[in-house]
């Protein structure tokens, strides 16, 4: 059996840590973790949009027949 890890700077684990910091500041109750948690999610959201703009460069960038071969599906969480 193999084990995947995915990279702790890729974009892939910012989409979860975005993803996951986002649900845990609508349920939680204390505004100071609230503030925390709010605080920490607009660090790993800008680094996350940075990392999007990188991805559309590399895309535009990419020929034309690549982009045609390519199906990509939507990540489920």
């Amino acid at each position: 059996m193999t084990v995947k890890v995915t990279p702790p700077n890729s974009i892939k684990m910012f989409r979860y840590r975005v993803h996951f910091l986002a649900k845990d500041l609508w349920r939680e109750k204390n505004p100071i973790c609230r503030m925390n948690l709010a605080l920490q999610l607009a660090d790993v959201a800008t680094t996350l949009a940075r990392l999007e703009v990188e991805e559309a460069r590399k895309f535009q960038q990419e020929p034309a027949s690549v982009e045609a071969s390519d199906s990509m599906e939507p990540e489920k969480f």
